[in-house]
């Protein structure tokens, strides 16, 4: 008899790159017939209803502010107990054999005391403290703490997580598998219409020249020090070029909206805010380059994604991005704002070099083999 997997996929669509990472792992065990794949889903979640497997959608209690107490208590205590549980969800979870769980995420599996593998992404609190409330910080302590001591096995995707998750949690690297995950399957076979081109510059009255940063508003992802960076481009050179940015208007966003008013950049930076995903490949087609100055990234779905549609990227030397980018990138000190307006204008005016860095980014991400991605997930659910 088959084994039941379940993939939970409780993540909100404007969460940044974990989404996409989702997409990635459900796209790869969608073929696999050797298992039977249940994916649990939010209940106006529609995005995985066409690939063939069954659904199971339903609202997480763990959502609830007092669930949220219980489920902080057990970690303190140790506890693994469904007590917050609701009986539908009980009865959902019930026939599961092993959960797949692509978020660092507690709920539910680590209280039904079943069998999962989970993907750690980043221990970013480890250096940016000051980020992250004594609160979260010490909820990303016992969550990690009490996952990696429970999985059967943990996923992350790159050596340099995998250092800090043995480092910082204590865990046996006998239990890490790096597995790097390749961009959603279609933007590797992604055909734009030339007709949507107009339609998707008019619907966000995109400039003819801009750099483009897809990102939440979250500390590490240092849109600050890109407006210092662009400040410098736009009073100290002659291009003509605006900045474009993406993602939901939350947490640092209104100091982000502020600095852009006191430099007077109004009119050469613009946040659009959530961005339609079917536009997103225009988007980033149009743009001369996309920029990552984040200053804490496991790996970067951005990245991955500029590299599949062909367009050259500008990013951090930091952490992982130097073992993703390879010779594929320019890369800069995200906390050197000099720096980082250098490189950015280099690769605008460097039109041979903008062309080799795109198509070594398309070759590195096209010797991504989706198959080869889940054989490696399979080599760990077995």
């Amino acid at each position: 008899m088959k084994k039941k997997i379940g993939i939970l996929t409780f993540y909100p669509m404007h969460g940044g790159g974990i989404f996409q990472y989702i997409q990635s792992m459900v796209d790869a065990l969608a073929a696999d017939k050797g298992s039977t794949y249940i994916i649990f889903a939010d209940e106006n979640d529609n995005r995985f209803d066409g690939y063939g497997l069954e659904v199971r959608k339903l609202v997480p209690s763990n959502r609830s502010g007092m669930n949220q107490v219980i489920i902080f208590s057990q970690l303190l205590l140790g506890l693994r107990q469904p007590f917050f549980l609701r009986k539908d969800e009980l009865d959902a979870y019930a026939d599961i054999d092993l959960f797949m769980s692509p978020a660092t995420s507690v709920y539910p599996h680590l209280f039904l005391k079943k069998p999962f593998v989970f993907t750690l992404h980043d221990m970013q609190e480890k250096y940016y403290p000051h980020a992250f409330t004594r609160t979260e910080r010490f909820k990303r302590e016992l969550r990690n703490r009490a996952l990696t001591k429970s999985a059967k096995a943990v996923i992350c995707e790159s050596n340099y997580v995998k250092q800090d998750i043995m480092n910082f949690v204590g865990a046996d690297g006998k239990k890490i598998s790096i597995i790097q995950s390749p961009p959603p399957d279609f933007l590797l076979r992604y055909e734009a219409k030339p007709e949507n081109f107009a339609a998707v510059r008019l619907k966000y009255n995109l400039p003819e020249r801009y750099v483009f940063y897809p990102a939440q508003c979250w500390f590490h992802k240092n849109h600050i020090k890109l407006v210092d960076a662009f400040n410098t481009i736009v009073n100290e050179t002659d291009e003509d070029v605006s900045l474009i940015l993406s993602g939901s208007q939350q947490d640092n966003y209104p100091k982000l909206m502020a600095r852009i008013k006191e430099l007077g950049l109004e009119n050469r930076i613009k946040h659009l805010g959530y961005i339609d995903y079917e536009d997103i490949p225009y988007l980033y087609k149009m743009a001369q380059m996309l920029v990552m100055p984040t200053l804490f990234e496991s790996v970067s779905i951005p990245i991955y994604e500029a590299f599949a549609l062909g367009v050259p990227v500008c990013c951090s030397n930091v952490v992982a991005l130097p073992e993703q980018v390879g010779d594929a990138a320019l890369i800069f000190n995200p906390n050197d704002s000099a720096d980082m307006a250098e490189k950015i204008v280099t690769l605008l005016r460097d039109k041979p070099l903008a062309t080799a860095l795109a198509a070594r980014g398309r070759q590195r991400v096209r010797s991504f083999d989706h198959k080869e991605y889940a054989t490696k997930i399979l080599s760990v659910i077995n």
